[in-house]
């Protein structure tokens, strides 16, 4: 079931227990004004005496008033009945049915005091005078046509039952109002963003992944689509990513099948001379040799950034860390490099801020590792005859910085921050061999020495590999 239908359940449950409570009520209301207006009926109906019974008293009073006919004429002007009662009979005067029940109550009542008394009998005002002589009452009663007072009250009555179904009724529909409106504001508050929401995830499920979810509400709901919206855009990053990864991948497979083949070729070409004896003397056979040797040095020098790449990736790739002069190191590099460089291709110099300078964690093969790679880059890609590097440390606040600059022609500048990805190449015609992992093994590695590289053109390109100090932080040595 639906959500929107399983809301509208519930909101009709609510309402369905509302108007129950408010029924209960009215039927409660009705019950106890009922009860209190019987009450108040008969006490009212038990309590009223009519107007004119001082003058029918003063009647009643009088000597020659001695019999029912004589009192009847005296008071018929004022709708009164007379009788002569004794023993709960009339013996003479009025005998309908209503004088019949007062003639019972009089033989119930012992009042022979012979003075004239006043009180009401159910409905009717009664008016009784002891006649010793003839051991009798003489009575004169007002017997109401209709009940004025019961009909007013039951005027009343149903003009409270009238306001209460009324009521009643105002409040069925203000409950259906409220109902109806708190549905709507709960379809526009909860239904509008879930249904953007699966909109959203129809969309990335199609692989639309370019389209924002837009809502404007409640601030809860706002930040949920928000975050769904980061959600698709780091979806579509990765994607893009992984396809620039991939892309990049069989550019490189294609790239070294295509820098191997030419070793390969070469390897293959020379070894088959020296068999066909096409190096007929053992000059050319040792020349044959070494240029297949030298091919074979080639190959090997790309495997190992193939294995390497392949060992940071699987976060394989070890390091020792010990303390050590960065400075020393990089001026024992260099020296060695120039020794056995030919000064034709490249130049390296070497420069210390000062004599002693404060010693580093590092692990010595991978620093080689990031020298050999920078020197390699520049020869390659300086695109100059000969390269000369210029290699400079210095000390800073916080850590010891080793800057390497060649005079080469530099790096386009919207290609400058892309060089320390894997596999890419600012050389896309692949004029030169290259992997495109040697810069990317060089930031690797700086960041497992919890250091940082930087690439800028400075009428060449500089790479400033900077250091942490042993004293300010300790690098991760897994």
């Amino acid at each position: 079931m639906s959500l929107k239908k399983r809301m509208f359940r519930s909101n009709m449950k609510i309402l369905f227990t509302a108007l129950i409570c408010l029924m209960l009520i009215i039927m409660t209301v009705l019950i106890i004004f009922e009860d209190a207006l019987e009450g108040q009926i008969y006490k009212i109906s038990q309590t009223k005496i009519d107007g004119n019974a001082g003058s029918v008293m003063r009647a009643v009073e009088m000597e020659d008033t001695r019999n029912a006919e004589d009192l009847q004429s005296k008071v018929k002007q004022w709708d009164y009945y007379a009788a002569v009662i004794a023993d709960g009979k009339i013996l003479s005067g009025n005998r309908s049915g209503q004088m019949s029940d007062l003639a019972e109550f009089f033989q119930e009542q012992d009042n022979q005091s012979g003075r004239t008394e006043l009180f009401a009998f159910q409905k009717a005002t009664v008016i009784g005078k002891y006649l010793p002589d003839q051991g009798a009452y003489l009575v004169a009663a007002h017997f109401p046509e209709g009940n004025w007072i019961t009909a007013s009250l039951n005027s009343s009555f149903y003009a409270f039952l009238g306001a209460v179904f009324l009521a009643g009724t105002v409040g069925i529909a203000i409950l259906l109002f409220l109902a109806s409106f708190f549905t709507r504001r709960m379809n526009r508050v909860v239904m509008e963003p879930i249904e953007l929401l699966v909109e959203g995830a129809e969309r990335i499920k199609s692989g639309n992944l370019q389209e924002n979810i837009h809502y404007k509400g409640e601030a809860e709901f706002e930040h949920v689509c928000q975050t769904f919206n980061e959600m698709q855009k780091t979806i579509l990053e990765d994607r893009k990513e992984r396809a620039r990864t991939e892309r990049a991948r069989t550019d490189m497979v294609t790239g070294i099948s295509h820098d191997l083949r030419t070793p390969l070729t070469s390897i293959q070409g020379y070894i088959k001379g020296v068999l066909d004896k096409v190096a007929d003397t053992e000059e050319k056979k040792i020349m044959y040799l070494k240029t297949a040797y030298e091919s074979t040095e080639e190959m090997n020098i790309l495997l190992q950034k193939l294995f390497d790449f392949s060992r940071m990736e699987s976060g394989q790739m070890p390091f020792h860390m010990v303390k050590a002069d960065l400075a020393e190191y990089a001026a024992a590099y260099v020296a060695q490099k120039d020794a056995v460089t030919d000064s034709a291709v490249a130049e390296i110099s070497m420069h210390k801020q000062a004599e002693y300078m404060p010693e580093i964690s590092m692990d010595v093969e991978q620093v080689r590792r990031i020298l050999d790679n920078l020197l390699e880059n520049s020869i390659k890609y300086a695109e100059v005859t000969p390269v000369r590097v210029e290699v400079s440390v210095k000390e800073m606040e916080k850590e010891v910085c080793l800057s390497w600059k060649d005079n080469g022609k530099g790096v386009p500048e919207e290609k400058l921050e892309r060089i320390f990805e894997s596999f890419y190449r600012c050389d896309e015609a692949r004029k030169e061999k290259g992997s495109g992992v040697g810069l990317y093994v060089v930031k690797y590695i700086m960041e497992r020495h919890n250091g940082s590289v930087q690439a800028e053109n400075d009428n060449g390109l500089r790479i400033s590999l900077h250091f942490p100090k042993t004293d300010e932080e300790s690098p991760d040595i897994r």
